[in-house]
C-alpha cells in the first residue's frame, strides 16, 4: 500500500466517538471548566491588595473644654486605608523618650476600640511639653512607628487635626493610588462638615468617622481641606504604572491563567485521556484485530493521536473561549489579540505534547497499570522536578547565578521542558517585553526563533518517535 496512513481517518473517528462518550473525559472537562472559569472570574475582580492594606492607627491630639477648663486628650482611630474601622482592638498609649541609646517607651494607658474603631486617652488639664512625644499603637506590636501624637503650642488655635497618607499598589487585576485624610474637630469629634477639594473641585465631606479617600489619577494634583474657617493644602501626585502594560486588567488575568493554571491542568487532562490508548488495545487483544485489517501501523498510531488530540481540544477550546469571554466581561476589557491567540495555540501545543508522550509510554507499557505509572511520573517530572534540577545543575557546576550567562544557559535548558516552553511561547506575545511578571523571561535571553523552533522540534521528534516505536512494538 502506497499510503502509509491508511485507516488513519477511520480510527481517529472511532477514537473521537469513544472519548466524547467516555465519563472520564466528561468529568475531566467539567472540572477543567470549573477551574478555568472560576479562576478567570475571580482574578478579574478588583483586588484590595490585602498585604498592602493592613489596619493602622490614625492618631490625633484633642482639646475638650469642660466648664471653661481645657482637658487634653489623645484620640486613636484604628482602620484600614479604605476607611473600614476595626473594633475590639486593644490600643496602648505610650510616652516616648529619645536618648543616645535609642528610644525608651512607657505604657501610660490602654483602651479597647469601639465598634467605630475609636479609643481615647486623657492626659489631664496641662498642655504636654512641646518636646513630649506620644504614640498610640496596638499593644501586641513593639517599637515606635505610625500613630504619633504631637501637642504643638498652636494647637489651641486650630479648628481641626488630621492625619494624611498616600499609598499605591498593583495586583494581578488592578492598580491604585490612594490619598486619604482622617479629620477630627479640635474636640476630637469627626469633622463630617469639612469640605475636601481636588484641584479646586469639591469632592465631598468626610464620613461619619471623619475619613475621606481619593482615588488619585496619574499627574500632579492639589488637595485642599476647609473646616470652620481654616484651610490646609497638600500636593498629591498620582504615579504612572512603572510595570508592563499587562500589569493589570484582562491581560494580567490571562497571563496568570497561562502560567499558573494551564501547565498544571492541561497535562492532567491529556494524560488521563490518552495514557492507555495503546496499552488498552494490547491488553484487550483488539490491537491484533486492528492490524489484521486494511490499515497500516502508521495509520493506527496517527489515528490514535488525532482521536485523542481532537477529543481533548474540543472541550478545551470551548472552555478557553468561555474563559476569554468571562475575563472580558468581568474586567471590562478584552485581552490583547496577540496574547489571546498565543494563549490558545500554546495550549493546543501542550495538549499535543502530552498526548504524544503518552502514546509513546503507552506503547512501551505492558499493562494499563504501568501506563498509569508512566503518566504520573511524566507529570511529576515536568511539573515539579525539571526546573529545580536544571537550576541546581547549573549552580552545582560553579556557574554564577547572578550573571547573564547563567540565565542564558538556563533558558536553553528550559527548552527541554514542555511546560516551561509553553510559558515561553506565551511570553513572546506579551504586550510588553522584558518583564518577569509570572513569566519565564525568554525575551532578552532567547529570541522568538529558538523558542518557536523548539516547539516545532518537540512535536516532530515525538511524532516520529511514536510512529517508529509503535511500528516496531506492534510487529507480529
Amino acid at each position: 500500500m502506497a499510503n502509509p496512513f491508511v485507516g488513519m481517518g477511520r480510527i481517529a473517528w472511532m477514537e473521537v466517538r469513544s472519548h466524547l462518550r467516555s465519563p472520564r473525559l466528561i468529568i475531566l472537562a467539567a472540572l477543567f471548566a470549573l477551574a478555568v472559569l472560576g479562576a478567570a472570574y475571580g482574578l478579574s475582580q478588583p483586588q484590595p491588595g490585602v498585604f498592602q492594606n493592613r489596619p493602622q492607627v490614625f492618631a490625633h491630639p484633642a482639646i475638650v473644654n469642660v466648664s471653661g477648663v481645657s482637658h487634653y486628650w489623645a484620640i486613636g482611630w484604628f482602620a484600614d486605608q479604605y476607611g473600614v474601622p476595626v473594633g475590639g482592638q486593644e490600643l496602648g498609649f505610650y510616652s516616648l523618650e529619645y536618648n543616645i541609646s535609642g528610644v525608651t517607651e512607657h505604657l501610660l494607658n490602654s483602651s479597647t476600640t469601639s465598634a467605630a474603631g475609636f479609643a481615647s486617652f486623657e492626659l489631664g488639664t496641662g498642655l504636654p511639653q512641646s518636646n513630649a512625644s506620644f504614640q498610640i499603637r496596638p499593644t501586641q506590636t513593639a517599637g515606635p512607628g505610625p500613630g504619633g501624637v504631637y501637642f504643638g503650642r498652636d494647637l489651641v488655635n486650630q479648628t481641626f487635626t488630621l492625619v494624611q497618607g498616600q499609598s499605591g499598589f498593583s495586583t494581578p487585576t488592578s492598580s491604585q493610588d490612594l490619598f486619604y485624610l482622617h479629620v477630627l474637630a479640635l474636640d476630637g469629634i469627626p469633622a463630617t462638615g469639612a469640605d475636601v477639594y481636588l484641584n479646586d473641585t469639591l469632592l465631598g465631606h468626610p464620613d461619619a468617622n471623619g475619613y475621606f479617600r481619593i482615588d488619585v489619577t496619574p499627574g500632579e494634583h492639589t488637595v485642599r481641606l476647609a473646616f470652620r474657617g481654616q484651610n490646609q493644602t497638600f500636593p498629591v501626585r498620582g504615579f504612572e504604572s512603572s510595570g508592563p502594560i499587562f500589569s493589570s486588567g484582562a491581560d494580567a488575568v490571562l497571563v496568570f491563567l497561562s502560567i499558573s493554571l494551564m501547565p498544571l491542568l492541561l497535562p492532567i487532562v491529556a494524560i488521563a485521556v490518552s495514557f492507555d490508548a495503546i496499552a488498552r488495545e494490547r491488553v484487550q487483544g483488539s490491537l491484533e484485530l486492528l492490524l489484521s485489517r486494511r490499515v497500516r501501523r502508521e495509520g493506527i498510531l496517527v489515528g490514535k493521536f488525532l482521536g485523542a488530540f481532537l477529543s481533548i481540544t474540543l472541550p478545551v477550546i470551548v472552555v478557553l473561549f468561555a474563559g476569554l469571554g468571562v475575563v472580558t466581561l468581568a474586567s471590562g476589557r478584552a485581552p490583547a489579540l496577540s496574547l489571546a491567540v498565543a494563549f490558545m495555540l500554546a495550549s493546543l501545543f501542550l495538549v499535543a505534547i502530552y498526548v504524544l508522550l503518552m502514546l509513546i509510554f503507552s506503547t512501551l507499557a505492558k499493562s494499563v497499570g504501568t501506563a498509569v505509572v508512566f503518566g504520573v511520573v511524566v507529570w511529576l517530572v515536568f511539573n515539579v522536578l525539571f526546573n529545580f534540577l536544571a537550576f541546581l545543575l547549573l549552580f552545582s557546576s560553579g556557574r554564577n547565578p547572578t550573571s547573564r550567562s547563567f540565565y542564558e544557559t538556563l533558558s536553553l535548558l528550559y527548552l527541554f521542558d514542555p511546560n516551561t516552553l509553553f510559558q515561553m511561547l506565551i511570553s513572546l506575545a506579551l504586550p510588553s517585553t522584558g518583564s518577569t511578571f509570572f513569566v519565564i523571561p525568554s525575551s532578552g535571553f532567547l529570541g522568538p526563533a529558538p523558542v518557536i523552533a523548539a516547539g516545532v522540534i518537540w512535536i516532530v521528534v515525538l511524532f516520529l518517535a511514536a510512529i517508529v516505536l509503535f511500528a516496531r512494538k506492534s510487529e507480529v
